[in-house]
């Protein structure tokens, strides 16, 4: 009976998530309310309170799901990635996945150009904030790393930087087309941006 109370109340929580996801698509963060996240699934708001204590705590899960989600779906799935070639096929690897996930797509839009961010606010989720945006930085420059050390990339290219830019490079593609602001196809916009950022710093083969 308890595993099933357990498996319930998981579901339950997963119920908010996605009642909360979908209304703060249609109304932003500030004008969505426990009552409101509540009624879309035939809740009381003390159900909404039980797992989550406020807006911001149910932020930050809602966050941590989604990008767990993505991460699963993607790099995961090839930890081991030892070439240029593997990296450059994990990032149209992660593209492709979020053109064929509409739903993530609706999550990076609200909380790109929806999400208001305040001092408040994020003060509150700070270090889950930290723990999402740390991770891709820590894992892409221990990848680049190995790279550097088998000999790909020029031994004078500081790896740290070079982290920094390619993730600038990858969020700014991925702002672009989900903000259909161009034309585009993200999984070969975001392989040219990597041809065009590393061919100059590939180690030359005699």
């Amino acid at each position: 009976m308890a595993r099933r109370t357990k498996e319930e109340a998981e579901q339950t929580k997963e119920a908010i998530l996605a009642s909360a996801m979908d209304l703060f698509y249609e109304k932003g963060f500030a004008r969505t309310t426990f009552d409101e996240i509540a009624k879309r699934i035939n809740l009381t708001k003390g159900a909404v309170y039980w797992h989550f204590r406020n807006k911001a705590d149910l932020l930050a899960e809602l966050m941590k799901q989604k990008f767990q989600e993505h991460e699963s779906k993607t790099w995961s799935e090839k930890p081991q990635i030892t070439t240029l070639q593997e990296l450059r096929e994990g990032f149209r690897v992660a593209a492709s996945s979020i053109e064929s996930d509409p739903e993530f797509c609706k999550f990076l839009f609200f909380i790109i150009f929806q999400m208001e961010w305040s001092e408040i606010i994020t003060n509150r989720i700070r270090q889950q904030i930290h723990e999402i945006m740390d991770y891709p930085w820590l894992s892409l420059k221990e990848k680049l790393t190995f790279i550097q050390k088998s000999g790909e990339i020029r031994p004078d290219v500081d790896i740290d930087d070079l982290t920094t830019l390619l993730l600038c490079a990858w969020r700014g593609v991925v702002d672009a087309f989900i903000a259909k602001r161009f034309p585009m196809n993200l999984s070969r916009s975001v392989s040219q941006a990597f041809d065009l950022m590393m061919d100059g710093l590939k180690v030359e083969k005699k």
